[in-house]
């Protein structure tokens, strides 16, 4: 008995000492702390970690063929390979009024989707974490070289980071397009349409020449849809973004030292008046106004009208590429050159880290993986055995799935990689195909953001104003006939000024002499 108990004493002893000498050398293993013994980063979680949970606040506004946000195959598999468990708040309308609810109730999600006014909004009131000492190129490299810095300092609230900027890898996503078949069928060559109005010349045609075909006068050149009354809004690129900047009228001006906006500019009052002579002459589709957006895809799709403005991807309209004409903006009415699409900022959105969140470096984790080939493989490419299969090595999207579910992923996921390199192109071409490859170089040979409103903060002073509704509400009824500009012009900028116009050119024009213009 005594030499049994000997010999399970140092059994003991031995496993005493061997724990100790572990807990000494003041390491860990592989992984325990998200990197590799060399450092390089590894995705959110080890499968030897407990999923950490984590709540985000984001708009899913995208088809998602049924499935509920929180159990889908997306969801499921960012959970499994980052090993977290993320749950989804979602709202797909009436976004704004979603997030500030959330906010205001006090019971913050870990991370939220945040559009610019909001994103300032809730940095200044000291709901997010300042992220500049997080952010470094050893913990985070490919999050790191993955957006500019210039995209950071876009960033910047009071001089801090508060979120991670969503990067779109087009200059616009928007090309206007006229139907192939309408300027076939009445000899029109788009490749001759340089000015104005050449452009008014085909739209004319469209409405007046039969385009289609049919012995009917039932077409139309244009049209709109209720769309909202944000400025950037649906309705305003469908009904005039071709035409914005050849009339100067699409982007922030400085005119005798002081910030304007382009609504309240000389070059906005002659686009407005030129899209009042378009409906005046019949060639906008008479109740647009009272259009959704799908309805009026829908009405594009059936040959009701014949140049729109969409996605150069297309989207749900993907299956009309053939058929369609990219169109080159017009030039500029003054003698100034090629006019371009503008397309106000390349940031889509930022993902706010709350002050609730005990777990920040993980979402970043989660983010240097998104601008990974492997991130990229799952956005554009979605989940092996249901978006794609991989055929000797290579990926092969099948052909059910092709285009698909893009938007919902990196909704889902809240970032994608910023570039367009040599892993990313041959993918994005299998989703929409060459020709939409020679779409999206045209989008960016003629595209450009607006570099004041792009580098300009949101100023909360100017929350209580509805700028936009006022504006939206005259653009309509000077384009539908319901106002003279030339006699309601002075009158609309005046009264834009007396509503809070003065506070905003103050404002604007402070910050530009401060900090734009050194």
């Amino acid at each position: 008995m005594r030499k049994f108990i000997a010999v399970i004493l140092c059994v003991m002893l031995l496993a005493s000492v061997t724990a100790c000498g572990t807990a000494n050398t003041g390491t860990k293993p592989s992984g325990s702390d998200g990197k590799t013994a060399t450092g390089t980063t590894q995705p959110a979680g080890t499968d030897s970690e407990k999923p950490v949970k984590l709540t985000f606040l984001c708009q899913i506004n995208v088809d998602t063929e049924g499935y509920d946000v929180n159990d889908n195959p997306y969801i499921n598999y960012l959970r499994e390979t980052l090993n977290l468990d993320i749950e989804i708040i979602s709202e797909s309308s009436n976004y704004a009024n979603k997030v500030n609810t959330v906010m205001a109730s006090g019971d913050y999600p870990d991370y939220v989707q945040l559009p610019k006014a909001l994103y300032f909004r809730y940095a200044q009131e000291g709901a997010l974490i300042e992220l500049d000492d997080l952010l470094n190129e050893t913990d985070y490299p490919n999050l790191m070289a993955g957006i500019d810095e210039k995209y950071w300092n876009f960033s910047r609230v009071d001089g801090s980071i508060y979120g991670i900027p969503f990067v779109r890898y087009d200059t616009t996503p928007y090309i206007s397009y006229a139907r192939k078949d309408w300027l076939d069928n009445l000899g029109i060559d788009p490749t001759t349409l340089k000015t104005v109005d050449d452009y008014y010349n085909m739209l004319y045609a469209f409405t007046y020449n039969d385009p289609d075909q049919n012995g009917f006068d039932d077409t139309y050149g244009l049209s709109s849809n209720t769309g909202g009354t944000a400025m950037n809004s649906v309705a305003e690129r469908y009904i005039g973004m071709l035409f914005m900047d050849a009339f100067d009228a699409a982007q922030f001006k400085v005119v005798d030292g002081k910030v304007i906006p382009n609504y309240i500019t000389d070059g906005y009052r002659d686009y407005l008046k030129f899209l009042a002579k378009l409906y005046a002459d019949g060639i906008i589709v008479p109740d647009y106004i009272t259009k959704t957006q799908k309805q009026t895809e829908e009405e594009f799709m059936n040959g009701k009208f014949g140049v729109l403005n969409l996605f150069w991807s297309l989207s749900g309209l993907h299956q009309m590429r053939e058929i369609l004409y990219p169109l080159t903006p017009p030039q500029k009415v003054n003698g100034g050159g090629e006019s371009k699409y503008i397309y106000a900022t390349p940031v889509r959105h930022w993902i706010g880290i709350t002050t609730a969140c005990e777990y920040p470096e993980k979402i970043l984790q989660m983010y240097d993986w998104s601008e990974t080939d492997d991130g990229s493989v799952f956005i554009h490419a979605g989940v092996e055995g249901w978006d794609y299969d991989k055929v000797n090595g290579d990926i092969v999207i099948r052909e059910d799935r092709v285009g698909k579910n893009w938007a919902w992923r990196f909704i889902t996921l809240g970032h994608q990689k910023s570039r367009v390199d040599s892993q990313l192109l041959p993918i994005l071409t299998q989703s929409w195909g060459e020709l939409a490859m020679e779409h999206l170089k045209i989008s960016e040979q003629y595209g450009a953001n607006d570099p004041l409103y792009v580098s300009a903060p949101e100023f909360s002073e100017l929350s209580d104003y509805d700028f936009d509704t006022y504006v939206a509400s005259y653009r309509d009824e000077v384009i539908m006939g319901k106002k003279d500009v030339d006699a309601t012009w002075d009158e609309f900028v005046a009264g834009w000024y007396q509503y809070g116009g003065n506070h905003w050119v103050e404002l604007y024009t402070e910050w530009y002499n401060n900090s734009y213009n050194k």
